[in-house]
């Protein structure tokens, strides 16, 4: 959907508004909304954290927090935000293989069916009934379950 029109410009902010305000029946994924919307820090660390996950590019705290502070939040938000992700599992740490001081930053499955859902309802479609979610959550179910 090209936006050309205030009626189209409308409708993308009425996409955009459900897709926050959205309630989930799932008391676990109303509190995954809750984490990566919560704050200006949270949803840009989320983006940025899921953009490189889809796209299949390694990332690691460090960038995350050296790319992001201080002109989206302070260093120790995004710290704070890494932290809680983990305590809660909603993202998981593992380190590289051939140098251990390195670690990759990487969300749970759940977290990134939960985030693809709120993408595709900031466009106003639905997800298709086709969806390969393995494809999609392999390698955070393998970060998972090398992890247990």
């Amino acid at each position: 959907m090209a936006l050309k029109t205030k009626k189209d410009f409308a409708k993308q902010a009425s996409n955009v508004f459900e897709a926050m305000t959205q309630s989930f029946n799932d008391k676990e994924k109303s509190h995954l909304i809750k984490f990566f919307l919560g704050t200006i820090t949270s949803r840009i660390a989320t983006t940025f954290i899921m953009s490189h996950y889809l796209s299949e590019k390694k990332i690691t705290p460090s960038k995350l927090y050296n790319q992001l502070s201080p002109i989206y939040g302070s260093k120790s938000s995004f710290v704070n935000y890494v932290a809680l992700g983990k305590k809660r599992k909603y993202l998981y740490l593992q380190n590289d293989q051939n140098d251990k001081r390195i670690k990759y930053l990487y969300p749970s499955a759940e977290f990134i069916k939960v985030w693809c859902i709120f993408l595709a309802k900031t466009k106003g479609v639905d997800l298709s009934s086709t969806i390969d979610w393995n494809s999609i959550i392999k390698k955070a179910n393998q970060v998972s379950s090398a992890l247990k």
